[in-house]
């Protein structure tokens, strides 16, 4: 067994498995979609920690973070780089913490139906199913990504996720490590 036979598409999930949404959802569908998601058939606990977005035929537009859309919700809450702490009577609270009371959730909820082209990614890269594993294993750690798209035709095919490469690494080096 070697990597040179392994392929992305041996390993990515289907979008039957991983949260998709059409360009024209809400930014309140995408984080109902992010906090529940579940592929049918699954077990265990669900959610992820983003999703992807298609236009209507099919083809990638981008990703959603729960990161992306919590700067959109709390957008003035945000824009500070510096957020100084203080000590209250037994904890050490940043000023973000004592800000979240219902006024800056109330503004919050008034971007829920925003469209989702406020809070979509582009993706750092995208794969094709052919792609050797190695070389979307190098990607992912260089750009720092814990799931890349898999496209096809245009078509958005499928996502690959570093822990199933992991895996996948890990069963192979043990295999060679045995013989």
């Amino acid at each position: 067994m070697s990597t040179n036979n392994t392929t992305i598409r041996d390993i990515m999930l289907p979008l039957s498995g991983f949260p998709c949404l059409a360009q024209t959802a809400t930014v309140e569908e995408a984080i109902r979609q992010l906090h529940s998601f579940c592929p049918v058939g699954a077990s265990g606990p669900c959610g992820f920690n983003e999703l992807m977005v298609v236009d209507d035929q099919g083809g990638l537009v981008g990703r959603i973070t729960p990161q992306g859309v919590l700067r959109v919700l709390f957008s003035t809450l945000l824009e500070s780089v510096d957020v100084k702490r203080f000590e209250g009577v037994k904890v050490e609270y940043s000023d973000l913490t004592t800000l979240l009371n219902g006024v800056i959730l109330r503004e919050g909820s008034t971007h829920l139906h925003a469209p989702l082209s406020s809070v979509i990614e582009r993706p750092a890269k995208i794969l094709a199913p052919d792609d050797n594993l190695l070389h979307a294993m190098s990607c992912m750690v260089i750009l720092k990504e814990t799931s890349l798209p898999v496209a096809e035709g245009g078509k958005l095919v499928g996502v690959v996720q570093l822990t199933e490469i992991f895996s996948r690494i890990g069963d192979l080096l043990f295999t060679m490590n045995t013989n």
